[in-house]
């Protein structure tokens, strides 16, 4: 069973903002589309950059350093630079708080194209 992490209230991010909060040393993107809450790895997959510094447009966050689009919902890549997804997290709201359950899987940022190997 996942293990939930308390984040925010839920008046702490209102329809169509963006945060970003730190959990188990890891940042982590929480947003509000339309009352609906989601949560992302905080970082593009195309090179590092704190997606929460971007803008959300409707359910999309653009990346502030190049402009690359995921959507919040699935973290589907969906404009260029970026093609990889970005980890999405479990929301549930309870109580007048949203909580994250995280992803195991992480963005990987770097470490070069083909490296040879002699």
């Amino acid at each position: 069973m996942a293990e939930f992490h308390k984040v925010a209230a839920t008046d702490e991010v209102a329809p169509g903002e963006v945060k970003q909060y730190r959990v188990e040393e890891r940042p982590v993107a929480l947003c509000n589309v339309d009352g609906e809450f989601f949560a992302f790895e905080d970082v593009c997959t195309h090179q590092f950059a704190y997606l929460s510094e971007g803008g959300l447009e409707g359910a999309q966050i653009r990346c502030p350093l190049h402009g690359a689009k995921f959507d919040v919902k699935s973290g589907a890549a969906k404009g260029l630079p970026a093609v990889k997804p970005v980890p999405t997290h479990e929301v549930k709201v309870e109580g007048g708080n949203v909580y994250v359950a995280l992803n195991p899987k992480r963005v990987k940022v770097g470490g070069g194209r083909g490296r040879r190997r002699r």
